[in-house]
């Protein structure tokens, strides 16, 4: 929302702005060429609660100003903080399933709930069961900056801060009136993203108060997968005619809808997937090689953009009641609707059905069936059974897919009073929170599991054997074969509701005992969780969506802090100043009890262009009501059964696999392969969980090389102990380590072994997963940023370079578990690509009315992190993206900023089983394609 300016302030608004920079490497010397800055005495810079004089920092922080919003297009904030090398990509709007319709922030990969999120320095309001913070509830026309600092800051903010902090700082001091509205669109004419917005603001009562409002609207539209080449259709590893490895096209020529029955029977053969039913009734052998496969194509009907409709009203007020003390309030409300959509329900489960006189299949697959899987009762004597009872596969497309409409609401109210204490240095600030956030979610399109059973045991006539509660047969034994009468008994509408309230408490001091900076204070903060799901979502009668049992917790916490800024020595030679900052916390918590935390760091400058700077962390995280007291639930992760043919056992897995009670003849055959290749898992909350046990260790060094370039360094390393995690990392890793027969910790009557359960045709029931205190994370690298600039062509041009190293990215499971190592991997286990190496360069040029800038992301190569497997063993190249934006002011009302991002129109790589969506990671690798953005700003 740029307006004319002078030619200075238009240059250091886009030199500031430009690559994410005021990097915590940059000194107070960067800032000396503009006065306005100079005005301020005294400020805080996120990641102490310590006011300074200066705007450095003994942590590395990285600063995001509010231009860089307005010349990159940025509507929806995650967009832009996925784009800094510090982040790996949590929720957006590609995250269709997995995905909720919220927007996360992850810093360093080590997950959302290890990411504290702040609104001027105050806990943001959480959106769900795990305390996650959704950042689009944060109004984006207000973000005056975003300060990311990196590492354990649990001394200083409390809980969660184990990743690091990501702080949005709201403009309380806007005045007059603007609107502004933008439109983006790609080059395929779709992904249409509307927003607009509305801000007033001004001064009031002789200047001794201000207040801020901002209305603000954004509507954007959906893109299906099928609208894209690359993920029209489901891809997974396969073979060809000739047994080559090759990535097929799943339901590419197969028909929707149709019935798969597992196993071997009545001369089909048994290295298939089973036999399926042709429209007419009558079987034929599965096809499942090559493009030309029998596979359903669940794919099109999934969401590559998920739509979204958001209305947010946002008021901010401040009052000078004295000299010495001012009121000030806050209050943000978000109202969002946005819809996910998946494919119809498979009914992927054991059945028993109607074999003998059933209408839907004609008499010789009723022998066939009666042969493979019949069940003994014979009643009339006619050599065909009764029943029979087996598992089928059959994606109900009659009814239509599963769709969630999920509608967030959140509100947040803020009231506090800050100030002097007289006419000492002393200051304070004390303000109470109250938050809300309200989930409700209509699901459609799924089908009840009973019902669906009740109408496959039926009369020669077509009539149920129950015809209890309006029974109407169904017809699953072919496609499109399924009537409306019978998708009207089947189906079931589900719903759900859920809310998070939090209530905070503070007061903090700061000030100067003598020549060292000191804070304290004390907080208290309330949590409470509720999660209501109609009779159908609790009981878990559903065929396509996961069971979700209601759930409840809540905790509160007080916490007492003290933070202190020491000079030891300054103006010698060696040492123009060294200082220490140390800080402690202690923490009550309701679940946990009482634990402590610790910060120390230094900066040692050795002449005003060269400065050392380090830091040590002892950070905690409390377990969140999720982990805590979530009941057992189900999911769906990736995986591969060891078992199967896709497992390509050898003689002492399959040992292992006939020990755990897999049938001999389906090991290593296709039969027991796991549908979609995902698997079910049961987990739940531990209510005895303890605090996870963090150690960050910063050191860097920041050197002016000239007036016009600046670069620095910091290594980083963080050592998560006590990690609460899932029984053994993830389904897979139990899997694979059950069924090891070199890993001591597997083998039959292993507790590995024993959490899998199968049902009695030796495919996988279920692997049930608990949270425990188990796992140790560890992570190191480098972060280096460089910023250079300079009078060019009666401008200003500057360089702004972020990178990221990860040398390491390593997980153990449990005390003695293998190593997993992630850096530079992607896939099951380790999930989003973890580039060993990625980096943000910008190229800014400003003008007295004209300002422009080239982004390029870089995001290094990636291996598949399944490299025993050669069906999975891929890799992923290096890829690089550029985004080319311009403003332009035409007077001191008016400005329009045009941009294309992905310049080059560069597509995603191509995945197969082991893609997160859409056959890639859409988080990390742009899946629209060539897209253009603009917009309008207008201020009175």
């Amino acid at each position: 929302m740029k307006n004319y300016k002078p030619f200075k302030k238009r240059a250091l608004a886009l030199a500031v702005s430009s690559a994410t920079v005021l990097v915590g490497s940059m000194s107070s010397q960067v800032f000396a060429q503009e006065d306005e800055l100079q005005e301020i005495e005294e400020t805080i810079v996120t990641g102490s609660r310590i006011k300074r004089a200066d705007f450095v920092s003994n942590s590395p922080v990285t600063t995001v100003a509010a231009e860089q919003f307005d010349i990159t297009g940025t509507v929806n904030t995650e967009s832009l903080l996925n784009s800094l090398p510090q982040v790996i990509p949590g929720l957006d709007r590609t995250s269709n399933n997995p995905g909720n319709g919220t927007a996360s922030v992850d810093l360093r990969g080590l997950g959302t709930s290890r990411t504290l999120v702040l609104t001027n320095g105050r806990r943001t309001a959480p959106t769900n069961i795990g305390g996650t913070v959704d950042i689009n509830t944060i109004p984006t026309a207000l973000i005056k900056n975003v300060e990311v600092v990196t590492g354990g800051a649990s001394a200083v903010y409390g809980s969660d801060a184990i990743a690091g902090v990501v702080n949005f700082t709201l403009n309380d001091e806007f005045t007059g009136f603007e609107v502004g509205t933008s439109y983006e669109i790609t080059e395929e004419g779709d992904a249409d993203l509307f927003t607009t917005d509305f801000t007033w603001g001004g001064a009031f009562a002789g200047g001794r108060g201000n207040a801020v409002i901002n209305v603000s609207y954004t509507d954007r539209e959906q893109v299906l997968q099928g609208d894209r080449d690359f993920s029209e259709f489901a891809q997974f590893e396969g073979t060809d005619e000739n047994g080559n490895l090759i990535l097929v096209n799943g339901g590419s020529s197969g028909v929707p809808g149709t019935s798969i029955f597992a196993g071997g029977f009545g001369g089909i053969s048994p290295d298939s997937f089973g036999i399926i039913f042709n429209e007419d009734g009558s079987l034929r052998p599965f096809d499942a090689d090559g493009n030309e496969n029998d596979f359903y194509n669940y794919a099109p009907t999934n969401f590559l953009q998920l739509p979204q409709e958001r209305i947010q009203v946002s008021a901010l007020f401040k009052y000078e009641l004295t000299d010495n003390i001012e009121a000030y309030s806050e209050a943000l409300y978000t109202l969002s609707e946005v819809d996910s959509q998946l494919a119809p329900s498979p009914a992927f489960e054991n059945v028993t059905f109607t074999v003998d006189g059933n209408p839907f299949i004609t008499p010789e697959a009723q022998a066939a069936l009666s042969a493979g899987i019949g069940d003994d009762i014979d009643a009339n004597g006619n050599g065909i059974a009764d029943t029979a009872t087996g598992l089928i596969r059959r994606r109900l497309v009659e009814v239509g897919p599963r769709f969630s409409d999920d509608e967030f609401e959140t509100i947040s109210l803020t009231s506090g009073l800050r100030g002097q204490f007289g006419a000492s240095n002393w200051s304070y600030d004390t303000y109470v929170q109250i938050s809300e956030s309200e989930n409700t979610a209509q699901l459609l399109g799924d089908v009840s599991a009973t019902r669906f059973a009740q109408s496959l045991l039926i009369n020669p006539d077509g009539t149920c054997v129950d015809p209890s509660g309006g029974c109407v047969g169904t017809n699953i034994f072919g496609a499109g074969n399924i009537s409306q009468q019978s998708v009207d008994f089947i189906s079931t509408d589900i719903a759900s509701n859920q809310s998070f309230e939090q209530i905070v408490a503070a007061f903090n001091v700061t000030g100067n005992i003598g020549s060292v900076g000191v804070a304290a204070g004390v907080e208290y903060r309330d949590q409470e969780f509720e999660f209501v799901p109609n009779a159908a979502l609790a009981a878990g009668d559903l065929v396509g969506f996961n069971s979700s049992p209601p759930s409840a917790g809540e905790f509160d916490v007080t916490e007492v802090y003290a933070e202190v800024l020491i000079p030891l020595v300054s103006g010698v030679r060696g040492i123009e100043n060294w200082e220490l900052e140390l800080a402690a916390r202690v923490s009550d918590y309701s679940t946990i009890g009482s634990v402590e935390t610790f910060k120390a760091a230094s900066s040692w400058a050795v002449t005003e262009q060269f400065r050392f700077r380090g830091g040590f962390n002892l950070a905690i995280r409390a377990p969140n009501i999720g982990e805590l007291f979530s009941p057992i639930g189900e999911n769906f992760p990736g995986a591969i059964d060891p078992c199967s043919a896709l497992g390509a056992p050898d003689a002492a897995t399959a040992a292992i696999c006939a020990a755990t009670g897999v049938p001999a003849g389906v090991i290593g055959t296709n039969a027991i392969n796991l549908a979609s290749n995902q698997v079910r898992t049961l987990a739940g909350g531990n209510s005895q969980l303890q605090e996870e046990e963090a150690e960050t260790i910063t050191f860097g060094v920041v050197a002016d090389i000239t007036p016009n370039i600046t670069v620095s360094v910091d290594y980083f390393d963080i050592e998560i102990e006590d990690a609460v995690a899932a029984f053994g990392g993830s389904a897979q890793n139990v899997l694979d380590t059950c069924f090891d027969p070199t890993n001591s910790a597997g083998g039959a009557g292993s507790d590995f072994c024993n959490v899998i359960s199968r049902f009695s045709d030796g495919s996988i029931d279920a692997i049930a997963l608990s949270v425990q205190n188990v796992a140790l994370t560890t992570l190191t690298g480098f972060d280096i940023a460089a910023n250079y600039s300079t009078e060019l062509f009666g401008g200003n041009f500057n360089i702004r370079y972020l990178g990221t190293i990860t040398d390491e990215s390593d997980f153990v499971a449990f005390t003695g578990a293998e190593t997993i190592e992630c850096a530079g991997l992607f896939g099951d286990t380790c999930g989003e690509p973890v580039a060993e190496y990625r980096h943000r360069v910008t190229f800014g040029w400003a003008g007295e009315k004209l300002s422009a800038q080239l982004l390029w992301r870089h995001i290094g190569s990636t291996d598949d992190d399944n490299d025993d497997n050669e069906f999975f063993n891929e890799s992923l190249d290096s890829e690089d993206y550029f985004d080319l934006s311009g403003d332009y002011a035409f007077n001191d009302r008016y400005s329009v900023t045009f941009g294309i991002k992905n310049l080059f129109d560069t597509g995603p790589q191509i995945l197969g089983g082991n893609a997160a969506q859409s056959n890639t990671f859409p988080s990390t690798f742009d899946v629209f394609g060539r897209t253009f953005f603009g917009r309008f700003n207008a201020k009175f």
